[in-house]
């Protein structure tokens, strides 16, 4: 089973090296100095969960999490601050942070918010065959791969994720994901498909979304 991505914002490189003793064998861990090389880094790849630190060199946690629910309304993110007063605490939560911890921190609690922030991620997790969605993340795995979608991409595959077994019109597929309104060129919903086709593919799976002429797609 793949281990969890954690990126995590801190500059202190006492505390870098906490963070690599503590998650060393559980998580994936990448430790970033300052904020443009976290967004660098999460513009390649999105990680399951961020721990951010608020007084940074660049630019602070708080701005970071406001750039970053921009970004990912949904991305699980511990703040972890040397201010223990209440009203960081609740600007912190204001921001979008979804846990808050106080420096200096016991380990163990870090580990058990870090796990707690883990699950109720996965509780957006749902299964079919090989394919794992994550609502949390807007990510679609295949055996334990992330195929690295777009949003439309993701809500492509989703829908007919969702609906497997079952042939979505082109017209039914074209107001779920694009919407109503939706007046571009309708090759654009195969040109989707093909990217999709290539990621499933790179990831070592078989074509299982089914073109049904004249009507739309399926996956079996």
């Amino acid at each position: 089973m793949d281990k969890a991505l954690i990126y995590i914002v801190e500059d202190d490189e006492g505390i870098q090296e906490v963070y690599e003793g503590a998650f060393e064998g559980v998580y994936d861990v990448r430790i970033f100095g300052d904020g443009a090389s976290f967004f660098r880094a999460f513009e390649e790849k999105r990680p399951s969960l961020a721990i951010i630190d608020i007084m940074l060199p660049d630019i602070d946690g708080y701005t970071i999490l406001t750039r970053l629910r921009e970004k990912d309304e949904r991305l699980p993110v511990i703040i972890v601050s040397a201010k223990s007063d209440e009203i960081s605490f609740v600007k912190g939560l204001n921001k979008g942070a979804d846990d808050y911890v106080s420096k200096p921190f016991s380990i163990m609690e870090l580990l058990a918010r870090v796990k707690a922030g883990l699950r109720r991620a996965n509780l957006y997790v749902r299964r079919h065959n090989d394919f794992s969605v994550n609502e949390k993340l807007y990510d679609i795995s295949y055996r334990g791969q992330k195929l690295g979608l777009t949003v439309k991409e993701f809500k492509l595959l989703k829908l007919l994720i969702e609906r497997a077994g079952e042939t979505l019109t082109r017209d039914e597929i074209f107001k779920t994901v694009w919407g109503e309104d939706f007046m571009g060129e309708t090759r654009a919903l195969d040109m989707h498909i093909a990217q999709i086709r290539d990621k499933i593919k790179a990831a070592g799976g078989d074509n299982v979304i089914v073109t049904v002429r004249g009507v739309g797609y399926r996956v079996d």
